[in-house]
């Protein structure tokens, strides 16, 4: 599972970094307009974004399902995961995404492991302390 986690890491990283594709979804984001005014339909392509986002999703599923299992109210308990995952790294960042998801990892086990009855709070002071700091994320745009 490690493995396979780390070659789509490193497979987003290669296309969104260093492919024509990849440019095109980094200047949709930043500048939508202007794109447009290129003759790219934008439109297609944040179609082709989110399809990615829920074939790499369903890949999650897949391989995590086994290990994580199926219960009630497991969709609320990783939704709060991503949540804090996005906020302490950044949106649209997918270094943040990378960082923000080990370092709530670490910060979840530890916090079940230390203190149970405060999981939530250690998962939860950590996303207050870093918006209170940098309201972006750790890798954030900050908006000019």
């Amino acid at each position: 599972m490690i493995l396979v986690g780390v070659l789509i890491a490193v497979g987003l990283w290669i296309f969104q970094e260093k492919t024509k594709f990849g440019a095109i979804v980094r200047a949709g984001v930043d500048d939508e307009e202007m794109l447009r005014g290129s003759g790219i339909n934008i439109q297609m392509v944040f179609v082709g974004v989110f399809g990615l986002g829920a074939l790499l999703a369903g890949i999650g599923g897949m391989i995590g399902g086994p290990f994580v299992g199926v219960f009630p109210g497991v969709d609320i308990s990783m939704l709060l995961l991503a949540l804090v995952v996005v906020i302490i790294g950044g949106v649209g960042s997918l270094r943040g995404a990378f960082v923000g998801s080990l370092f709530v990892g670490l910060i979840d086990n530890f916090g079940k492991a230390l203190f149970p009855e405060l999981s939530l709070f250690t998962l939860f002071a950590p996303m207050a302390i870093i918006l209170a700091i940098r309201p972006t994320g750790i890798f954030g745009k900050v908006e000019e």
